[in-house]
C-alpha cells in the first residue's frame, strides 16, 4: 500500500512539471506585427482621393469658392454616396468656413469632416481637418499653403489588417489652375503614425508631389507610389 502511494505521488509531480513547462514555452512565441509601409501608403492615397470624399476633393472645392470670388461664409452639410453601384461608398458630415480679406489679399479656408468610407481595398472611420491659405488671387494660378490631419480606425481589406492611425500633412506652394480648380503642382510633407495588431506602433514620413491632372507621387518610408487623386489607386 505504501509503495502504490509513492508511485502515484511521483506521477502527479511529473505531470505537473510538464504542464508548467508547456505554458512557459507558449509565452515566448508571441508574434509582433508592425503595419507595413504599403498599408500606410494605401490609407494615405485613399484618404486624399476624390472617390472617397477625401482631402483633394475639399482642396478643389476650396479653390472653386476662392476663384469664383465667393464672400466669407460658414456652412455645415452632409456628403454621401451609398448606392450599390458605387465602387467607393462614403458618408461625411462636413463644415466649411471661408474668410476673405483684402489686406493682404488672401482667402483662409477651414474645413472639418467626420464619417467613413468603404472600398474594395480599405475601410475607414476617420476625421479630417485642414486650414489652407490662398494667395495670388488675381493671377491665373492660386497659391495654396497650409496643413491638416486625417486619422481614425482602418481595416485594410487586401492584407486583412486592422489598425488606428493619424497622418499630418503640410502643403508647400501648391499651385491651382483657376480655369479648372485642379492642382497643377506643389508638394506636401507627410508624417503618419499609429498602432496595429497587438498594439505594435508604427511611424513613417515622406513627401507627396502633385503632378497635375489629378496625379501624384507619394514617397513614404523609402518607397515610391504613383497614384490617382481621383481614385486613390497606386502603383509601386
Amino acid at each position: 500500500m505504501k509503495r502504490f502511494i509513492l508511485i502515484s505521488f511521483v506521477i502527479v509531480l511529473s505531470v505537473g512539471f510538464n504542464f508548467c513547462s508547456k505554458d512557459s514555452s507558449n509565452t515566448t512565441n508571441i508574434v509582433v506585427y508592425q503595419v507595413p509601409v504599403d498599408i500606410a501608403a494605401r490609407y494615405i492615397t485613399m484618404a486624399f482621393c476624390n472617390a472617397s470624399a477625401g482631402i483633394n476633393l475639399h482642396m478643389e472645392n476650396a479653390a472653386t469658392f476662392t476663384s469664383q470670388g465667393k464672400g466669407s461664409f460658414d456652412s455645415t452639410f452632409t456628403i454621401k454616396k451609398l448606392d450599390s453601384a458605387a465602387t467607393v461608398k462614403y458618408q461625411y458630415q462636413v463644415e466649411y468656413t471661408l474668410a476673405r480679406q483684402t489686406a493682404p489679399s488672401q482667402v483662409t479656408f477651414d474645413y472639418t469632416a467626420g464619417g467613413s468610407f468603404s472600398s474594395s481595398v480599405l475601410q475607414s472611420e476617420d476625421e479630417q481637418d485642414g486650414t489652407w491659405i490662398f494667395t495670388t488671387l488675381t493671377q491665373s494660378q492660386l497659391t495654396m499653403n497650409g496643413s491638416g490631419t486625417d486619422g481614425g480606425t482602418q481595416n485594410d481589406v487586401v492584407d486583412k489588417v486592422q489598425f488606428t492611425s493619424q497622418f499630418i500633412y503640410t502643403l508647400q506652394n501648391v499651385m491651382v489652375d483657376k480655369a479648372t480648380n485642379m492642382i497643377a503642382s506643389g508638394t506636401a510633407t507627410i508624417t503618419i503614425n499609429g498602432a496595429g495588431p497587438a498594439d505594435v506602433h508604427f511611424a513613417y514620413s515622406g513627401t507627396l508631389t502633385f503632378s497635375g491632372n489629378r496625379q501624384a507621387v507619394l514617397v513614404l518610408g523609402g518607397s515610391t507610389y504613383n497614384f490617382s487623386l481621383l481614385t486613390g489607386n497606386y502603383t509601386k
